[in-house]
């Protein structure tokens, strides 16, 4: 049994650090700095969310969620996920896997029968899509893609090309691959689409009831443009695997409390485990960073991490959680330009300096929601 320290001993602690009453909007001080001195330059507005072991600890929007109307930015706040899509993706598939409906080496063939008209050196299979080795070219570049292009277009596009290397030798980050990965877990179900395996096994079970695949009909504004001068740059897509999942702060808190919590999986850990090559070495790219199951998975100061960005037209994003502690931080930001990995790295150390401000331990560390008062 874990032992913790009196929660009343921490709450003072932590008081004493903030001056401010306890409140039911929990925000650190230093954190609210971090994220007002970030707003302006590279985008407009930012949503912050900050846990420890699926405890909120920090949950805040800054700037306008539209510049127009100046409508402010909230934790309720829908922004486009962009590639930090894949996770839920992922999950479903793995989800699925320990449901036994297939393994990671199935071939896709056999639940995409259509494309075995890919010409390909041995069968690929589901290993494959999860850790960007199977050498799908990019649709994106295909010249007769659109934002209203579907995932049944892209398969039958696809049936026609060739690969890029042969599956299993090789990273090389697909959002194809991830495409057809959200094929796969919609028809290992029979379901329509992957919305509707998401929302069946996910979003409706964590009661995320602003999350959508694909935009949904209130969204922030998405802008492109730096040194505080933005244009409007919007140009949502229909595809489904690969990006476009919608969520808020909220619904984030959500789920991010369901993988602290192994409320999803029997074994949430295999999420993080890093994928091998057909020669049994670890997936890597050129940053010798490895891949999981839509997370990127990596060492740092002796800590285990995972993480994701996401760009696309209007929207940067990112999803950073250290294995280590149970600190995780989510930034969603309706800029374009933004880059949120440095920042999400000062955010994580402000955290460690309250938590030894606060003289908690590390292997005690939040053990409850700091519900502190937002910063005047």
């Amino acid at each position: 049994m874990r032992i913790f320290p009196s929660r009343w001993l921490i709450m003072f602690a932590l008081a004493a650090i903030y001056p401010a009453a306890l409140s039911a909007q929990p925000q650190i001080a230093s954190i609210h700095d971090l994220a007002q001195s970030f707003i302006g330059d590279t985008t407009p507005s930012l949503g912050v969310l900050v846990t420890n072991g699926g405890d909120v600890l920090h949950i805040a929007g800054y700037g306008p969620a539209d510049i127009e109307s100046e409508t402010p930015l909230t934790p309720q706040s829908i922004f486009d996920l962009a590639s930090v899509s894949k996770q839920m993706t992922a999950l479903a598939a793995r989800m699925q896997i320990e449901a036994g409906l297939y393994t990671e080496e199935t071939p896709i063939t056999d639940i995409l029968p259509a494309l075995g008209a890919i010409d390909s050196p041995r069968p690929l299979v589901v290993a494959d899509l999860l850790f960007h080795m199977s050498g799908l070219p990019d649709y994106l570049e295909w010249e007769d893609y659109g934002n209203k292009t579907t995932n049944a277009e892209v398969l039958d596009w696809l049936t026609a090309q060739e690969l890029d290397h042969a599956p299993g030798t090789q990273f090389e980050y697909s959002n194809t691959g991830y495409l057809v990965l959200g094929a796969v877990v919609a028809a290992a179900e029979d379901a329509q689409d992957l919305a509707q395996v998401l929302q069946a096994r996910v979003w409706g079970p964590l009661g995320m009831s602003d999350t959508a695949l694909p935009d949904p009909a209130r969204r922030v504004t998405g802008y492109d443009g730096t040194g505080g001068d933005f244009e409007v740059a919007m140009d949502p897509s229909v595809a489904q695997g690969d990006g476009n999942v919608f969520s808020t702060l909220t619904d984030l808190a959500k789920y991010e409390a369901a993988l602290a919590g192994d409320a999803l999986l029997e074994d949430t850990e295999a999420l993080f485990m890093q994928g091998r090559f057909d020669d049994g070495k670890f997936v890597q790219d050129e940053d010798d960073i490895s891949y999981g199951y839509g997370w990127q998975v990596y060492e740092a100061d002796g800590e285990s991490y995972a993480a994701h960005s996401g760009s696309w037209t209007g929207t940067s994003t990112y999803y950073l959680r250290n294995l280590t502690t149970g600190v995780s931080v989510v930034l969603l930001a309706n800029g374009e330009a933004a880059d949120l990995w440095e920042l999400a790295d000062e955010i994580e150390a402000a955290v460690e300096s309250v938590r030894k401000k606060a003289g908690v331990s590390p292997a005690l560390s939040f053990a409850l929601k700091a519900d502190l008062k937002p910063p005047s």
